[in-house]
């Protein structure tokens, strides 16, 4: 990866977190610590970050744009971020990959911008296209639709219709809420759509969600889990859940089982 993304991924991550580490960049850009120090002297030469001891912290006054949206961003970010990585080593080079808007999507994307240098991505978030804008290999695809400022997101049949026109290899869906009784939910206006558009489109659905969605329920139904063929989630999930779900032929990607 080249100074110019990697500098990108770091500004990225502050104006989501507010803060970062160098070994949590080194762990994101899969460089060196020597390399991160490196990328945040340029940064803070160029008056864009602050170094700390250890890292750094952003500049910005307005970090926090979305306060609903950032207190998302902020919640299980580290859980997000793992399973972040095992969700990449699902994706080939040169695959169409579609992303639906949220939180821990973003984290994916920015696991892809690391590792990947061509990918076709179909995204109806606005934040997972800023963050893919400078792979210049990428093609990233934003299919029209009306914004939902709060989510930073576009919604609408045009959208839909426009999804169901693609061919993708992976869909990786972002989601608030998952039960054994009540499938996938959501509490997004318009994003039920989308995802289940994602869903007809793709060869194979991944839903990926932190160990804290597990065995609760949103109030807008999306799918039944016999429409996915697996879950990424973190290393946290609770052993018994891990099994009760095995036994009901769901399958889970984590760290205890990668």
């Amino acid at each position: 990866m080249l100074a110019p993304e990697r500098h990108r991924l770091i500004l990225l991550e502050l104006e989501s977190k507010g803060q970062v580490t160098v070994v949590e960049l080194k762990s994101l850009l899969q460089v060196s610590l020597d390399t991160v120090r490196r990328d945040l002297e340029r940064l803070e030469q160029e008056d864009k970050i602050k170094r700390v001891h250890g890292g750094a912290v952003s500049k910005r006054e307005d970090v926090a744009t979305n306060q609903a949206f950032f207190k998302r961003k902020i919640t299980q970010n580290e859980r997000k971020q793992e399973l972040a990585m095992y969700a990449v080593e699902l994706v080939k080079e040169y695959q169409a990959v579609s992303l639906n808007a949220g939180t821990t999507n973003i984290e994916v994307a920015k696991r892809l911008a690391a590792r990947f240098e061509k990918l076709t991505v179909i995204t109806n978030s606005l934040r997972i296209a800023d963050i893919l804008a400078q792979k210049k290999g990428f093609t990233v695809i934003i299919p029209g639709g009306y914004l939902n400022h709060e989510e930073f997101s576009l919604y609408g049949r045009s959208i839909e219709e426009e999804i169901m026109n693609f061919n993708i290899d992976l869909a990786f869906i972002s989601i608030n809420a998952i039960s054994l009784e009540k499938g996938l939910t959501d509490f997004r206006q318009g994003e039920a759509e989308v995802i289940n558009a994602m869903l007809k489109s793709a060869k194979r659905k991944v839903v990926v969600a932190d160990s804290s969605k597990f065995e609760t329920v949103s109030y807008l139904n999306i799918s039944g889990l016999d429409q996915i063929d697996s879950i990424v989630t973190d290393s946290l999930m609770d052993s018994g859940l891990l099994e009760t779900y095995k036994k009901h032929n769901i399958s889970i990607i984590n760290a205890s089982l990668s």
